[in-house]
């Protein structure tokens, strides 16, 4: 613990002295986590969406891969990349006992290696209870804050057009709203007769394949849908019964303040001289949901 201290120290100390700005991205959740899990449905769909990404056919340009997960009464909502890359690590540490170390990350990773909320959360929704769950992972040396909130499932105003547009082969209609502060467009298919879509998205006559907000800042785009003859499990991390109930708005606020400047929230600056010498750059952070 103290030789990553020291090292983050170093690291933040040589950008002030050059008089370099730069933008701190959160680090990642420590590697190898507990993947035991309890199994809460099952579901024989799965949908793949890529977040942000630059070339829908490069998965290395995706900010994210993420899944959604739809059973009998729960869907699931959950980044591939960080659920395979916990899974490899653990199997690593088990083939490597006498390690002094694991691995920070492997497998596919997209862009880049680091913590953000819509890769690090997941996102339960039950249908027969109208709940909808996000359980906060959060960055490293911010674990003890891991938490979660529950609310009704959010619904979406939809105004649906007359516009078409096939993607992937699927044709496609046009709908607008306004959500939580942003303006959307996505293009459904009614050819694929789910009511559901990446994120908190849903409610229209047909599974959403594409949406983004009018400011493109975010974006969710289908990349394949996937059929099983028997169903597979849809499981939960028991860790979860760890983390602290928090509200929405309360947690939106959090993850605002780490991305604005993590080392400040971590507690990462312990001395006066760290914040002599520490300027951090005033990071305006402009998440999914703005109110």
């Amino acid at each position: 613990m103290q030789k990553k201290l020291l090292f983050y120290t170093i690291f933040f100390l040589m950008f002030s002295r050059e008089g370099i700005t730069q933008k701190v991205h959160p680090f990642p959740p420590p590697s190898g986590k507990d993947i035991s899990s309890i199994v809460i449905d099952s579901g024989n769909v799965r949908i793949w969406y890529a977040f942000n990404a630059l070339d829908i056919n490069k998965t290395e340009t995706y900010d994210d891969l993420q899944c959604l997960e739809i059973g009998s009464h729960i869907s699931k909502y959950y980044s591939y990349f960080v659920q395979n890359s916990d899974s490899l690590c653990v199997e690593w540490s088990k083939k490597h006992k006498n390690a002094q170390g694991i691995p920070n990350w492997l497998g596919p990773i997209g862009k880049e290696s680091y913590w953000s909320e819509y890769r690090y959360s997941e996102y339960f929704t039950d249908f027969a209870e109208n709940t909808f769950i996000e359980y906060a992972r959060m960055p490293t040396y911010l674990n003890r804050s891991n938490c979660w909130y529950s609310e009704t499932i959010p619904v979406q105003d939809w105004e649906i057009r007359e516009d078409t547009v096939t993607i992937v082969g699927y044709l496609c209609q046009k709908a607008t709203c306004r959500f939580r502060g942003r303006n959307y467009i996505t293009w459904f298919s009614s050819d694929i007769p789910i009511n559901n879509g990446p994120w908190k998205f849903g409610g229209l006559p047909g599974l959403i394949l594409k949406v983004y907000d009018t400011d493109q800042e975010y974006q969710f785009e289908f990349v394949k849908i996937e059929y099983f003859k028997n169903k597979y499990p849809i499981s939960k991390y028991n860790d979860y019964k760890y983390y602290t109930k928090i509200e929405r708005e309360k947690l939106l606020k959090f993850q605002k303040d780490i991305h604005e400047d993590y080392i400040k929230v971590a507690g990462l600056i312990p001395g006066k001289n760290w914040r002599d010498t520490y300027k951090p750059e005033k990071i305006v952070y402009r998440p999914l949901e703005l109110e």
